[in-house]
């Protein structure tokens, strides 16, 4: 059996007198789309932000066998953790080649050649990799015609889209993509649906998908895991999560999804 990609042990996370996580676990296997669901204020968001090291957590967390717990934000993208969040966070000025070129610094890890990448990330020797690298992945988003438009001349979905894109040229082990969803309509979900799967065929890393969407979940997510009050619900293979008696009561509802 494969080492998991990620790995969560007992992640806990208390605010004061009020505990957010209580000793999650879960596993997320290489190249797998694993869903996160719950009723809002369940701690999906909390669970994001413990893996991502944006705030301080109790356990383990693990990318393919090496213990990351203990590491700062910034330095967890330069392992392979990367994520998305729900509001958007894009440079508007900047163009969508621009915007897909910021994520070229989370392939390096904390020290002098990351500091100046970051000062001018597209003043490197590797600058015409990195350019091949952006269009390919703007072709694989749809986004070639769009290249050089700022950002804020685009659709909602194609900003969406972009912000994928700043993940992917990071060369992630893990993306976390936070309700990727959210603000788009029936063919745009369909496209996002279409795209996840693509991206999971070609590409190969694993996804951790915080959605809403139960249509989408179904459809792309092999495992699921369901929180409840920061806890853990239910675990396994989407159809029998999904039509596990206390997920149906706790969040889908009597009538369960569609």
């Amino acid at each position: 059996m494969s080492e998991p990609m990620l790995s969560v042990e007992n992640l806990s996370v208390s605010f004061g007198g009020l505990v957010a996580l209580d000793k999650v676990s879960f596993n997320v296997e290489p190249g797998q789309i694993h869903g996160i669901i719950g009723p809002n204020g369940a701690g999906k968001s909390t669970l994001f932000n413990a893996i991502s090291g944006l705030v301080p957590s109790a356990g383990r967390v693990c990318l393919a066998g090496l213990d990351v717990t203990g590491l700062p934000p910034h330095a967890r993208p330069g392992h392979g953790i990367m994520r998305t969040f729900q509001s958007l966070q894009l440079v508007a000025s900047m163009t969508v080649l621009e915007n897909i070129l910021v994520g070229v610094v989370g392939r390096r890890n904390a020290g002098d050649r990351f500091r100046k990448e970051m000062k001018n990330p597209f003043s490197s020797a590797n600058e015409r990799e990195n350019l091949e690298e952006a269009y390919e992945i703007a072709e694989v988003l749809g986004l070639t015609r769009l290249i050089y438009k700022t950002v804020d001349l685009l659709t909602f979905k194609e900003q969406r889209f972009v912000e994928i894109g700043r993940a992917l040229i990071s060369r992630p082990k893990l993306v976390m993509l936070d309700e990727p969803a959210a603000g788009l309509a029936g063919p745009e979900i369909d496209e996002l649906r279409d795209l996840l799967l693509q991206l999971q065929e070609q590409k190969g890393f694993a996804m951790l998908l915080v959605e809403h969407v139960m249509s989408l979940v179904k459809q792309v997510c092999r495992t699921v895991t369901v929180l409840e009050y920061g806890a853990v619900i239910a675990d396994g293979p989407a159809a029998e999560v999904l039509s596990n008696p206390r997920v149906i009561k706790a969040y889908l509802g009597e009538e369960g999804y569609a």
